[in-house]
C-alpha cells in the first residue's frame, strides 16, 4: 500500500509536513516546514521555517502532522512527539513513516531502547550532541551508506567523518545524523509508553500501521496516531477552525518565518 490510500483516509487540511525535502508525501496539500532552506546544495521544500521540536503553529491549530524519514534525525524524539501533539486539534492525526533498520544502512546498529528515548527527553538532548557520533559512523553498513567508497578506504573515511561531527559539536553546531534506530517494535512500544507513563500520559491511540511502507520504497514503518484533547483545547481548536475558513494564516504562531522565495 502507498501513501495515496493511507493519506486520503487520515489526512484533512489544515496540516503540515515536516522535512519533505524533495519527496513530499503525495495526495496532501500541507504547510511545508523545514529547518533548512537548502540541504546538500539543493533547495528544500518549505513554506515556513521550523523543525520537529519547534513548529511554527499555534496550539490546537492543525488536523495533522505528517513526516517521512524525519524522526531518526531528531535528537529528542519524545520532545518532537510532544510538540506534534501540541499543535493538533482534538482528533488530530500524527502520520509518521520511520525507517525500519532491517531494510536500511542502519541494519547493523543496535535498536534504540525506549528507555534511552525517555532519557533524551529528560535531559533535553539537542542536535548538538556527540553521544551517537561514533556509534553511527562505525555502525552503519558502509556498502549502502557510501557505496562509492572502496572497502579499503572505509576506515579512513570513518575517521574523517567522526572528526567533522565532533568538531561541529565542540563548536556548538548541530549535526545531522540518524541519532536513533527504529523498528516497528520500539515505535509501538514508544507510543504505548507515552500513553501510560506517569510523566507523560499522552491521550492518544494508534489507529493504523503498516510495515514495508510505502510499496514504492518499502523500507519504512507507518504509524498513525489519533490525539485526544481536553474540553478547553477542543473549544480553542474549534474556534481556530472557524477562523481558518476566513483567514488561512490564523494557524501560524506569532513570529513564524516564511521561506525565502525561489
Amino acid at each position: 500500500m502507498n501513501h495515496s490510500a493511507k493519506a486520503s483516509r487520515w489526512l484533512r487540511e489544515p496540516g503540515c509536513e515536516i522535512g519533505a525535502f524533495k519527496t513530499p508525501i503525495p495526495g496532501i496539500a500541507p504547510v511545508y516546514v523545514d529547518k533548512y532552506a537548502e540541504y546538500a546544495r539543493e533547495r528544500c521544500l518549505g513554506d515556513y521555517f521550523g523543525e520537529a521540536i519547534a513548529l511554527p503553529f499555534r496550539d490546537n491549530a492543525l488536523n495533522y502532522v505528517a513526516s517521512s524519514h524525519v524522526l531518526e534525525h531528531v535528537a529528542n524524539p519524545v520532545g518532537a512527539l510532544r510538540e506534534w501533539k501540541r499543535v493538533l486539534r482534538h482528533g488530530g492525526i500524527i502520520y509518521m513513516v520511520v525507517p525500519d533498520r532491517r531494510y536500511t544502512w542502519d541494519r547493523p546498529r543496535e535498536l534504540t531502547p525506549v528507555s534511552h528515548l525517555l532519557d533524551d527527553d529528560l535531559r533535553g538532548t539537542t542536535s548538538v550532541d556527540a553521544t551517537h557520533i561514533d556509534e553511527f559512523v562505525d555502525g552503519v553498513d558502509w556498502s549502502t551508506y557510501s557505496p562509492a567508497t572502496a572497502a579499503a578506504e572505509v576506515p579512513a573515511e570513518k575517521e574523517k567523518l567522526k572528526q567533522v561531527y565532533h568538531h561541529a559539536v565542540s563548536h556548538a553546531s548541530e549535526i545531522n545524523i540518524h541519532f536513533h534506530v527504529f523498528e516497528p517494535s520500539n515505535v509501538l512500544e514508544l507510543i504505548e509508553t507515552l500513553r501510560t507513563h506517569p510523566r507523560y500520559r499522552f491521550d492518544w491511540e494508534l489507529v493504523d500501521s503498516a510495515e514495508r511502507f510505502p510499496e514504492d520504497n518499502p523500507i519504512g514503518f507507518l504509524a498513525v496516531v489519533r490525539v485526544r484533547k481536553p474540553l478547553g483545547a477542543r473549544i480553542a481548536g474549534w474556534r481556530l477552525g472557524r477562523q481558518y475558513a476566513m483567514e488561512r494564516n490564523v494557524i501560524l504562531a506569532p513570529g513564524a518565518r516564511p521561506f525565502p522565495k525561489a
